[in-house]
């Protein structure tokens, strides 16, 4: 293996992906926190983003090859629950994904999607252009991320706003922090944008953020 993840540790359960990178393809080892012991291993597939969903719980993407799709992982190692979506996932304090969309594909197809308990989709707004930040959600549940040279929010009702807009499709874009007082705050290539917006502080919940805040969102709390 020539590339390893950060492991993900939600209660009693670790989930640590491996995948090799001359092809995108890769796993994830489910592991017992107090013995190592491997409580189960996901089948070799395509990368894609993952989250924490829950206490022993997890979220795993994959996205390449055809493949677009995000399992929910219990406990015990076994899969409780596949979406047709993948993307840059947020999960409230009730274990309910959401988030957008993440596809290579141009021009986009993708959406701001909520992953519902029965395995189907809800559709939020159509999203242009192709690279995101990572998003962050306030106490509200509303979302705001950066896309195609704007800073958009969708809220719990799955309503989409624009708060900025310029033309910019710089590609290195940083995760987005939501700070005090409104704030929001990313990178563009060398450059940091900092806004001001109604937005509350940062959501409660097992993933509230771009790498659900274990990279020190400030104003967590």
């Amino acid at each position: 293996m020539d590339h390893w993840e950060p492991l993900l540790v939600s209660a009693d359960r670790i989930a640590a992906s491996f995948t090799d990178t001359r092809g995108g393809i890769g796993r994830t080892f489910f592991l017992d926190l107090d013995s190592g012991e491997t409580v189960s291993v996901t089948p070799p597939a395509p990368t894609g983003r993952k989250a924490i969903a829950g206490p022993g719980q997890f979220l795993i993407g994959s996205q390449g090859y055809g493949a677009f799709t995000t399992g929910r992982f219990g406990r015990d190692g076994t899969e409780t629950a596949r979406w047709a979506s993948h993307g840059a996932m947020l999960v409230d304090r009730n274990g309910n994904p959401s988030g957008p969309e993440l596809e290579n594909s141009l021009p986009s197809r993708s959406r701001f999607r909520r992953l519902t308990p029965d395995n189907t989709l809800m559709d939020g707004p159509a999203l242009t252009g192709y690279y995101t930040s990572d998003p962050a959600m306030d106490c509200e549940g509303t979302t705001v991320f950066w896309r195609d040279g704007k800073l958009l929010t969708v809220d719990k009702d799955l309503a989409g706003h624009e708060l900025f807009a310029m033309d910019d499709s710089r590609a290195v874009i940083g995760r987005v922090l939501l700070l005090n007082e409104g704030r929001v705050a990313f990178s563009l290539d060398n450059e940091v944008l900092v806004f001001r917006t109604p937005l509350g502080p940062l959501a409660e919940g097992p993933w509230p953020c771009g790498g659900g805040n274990l990279r020190g969102n400030p104003l967590s709390s």
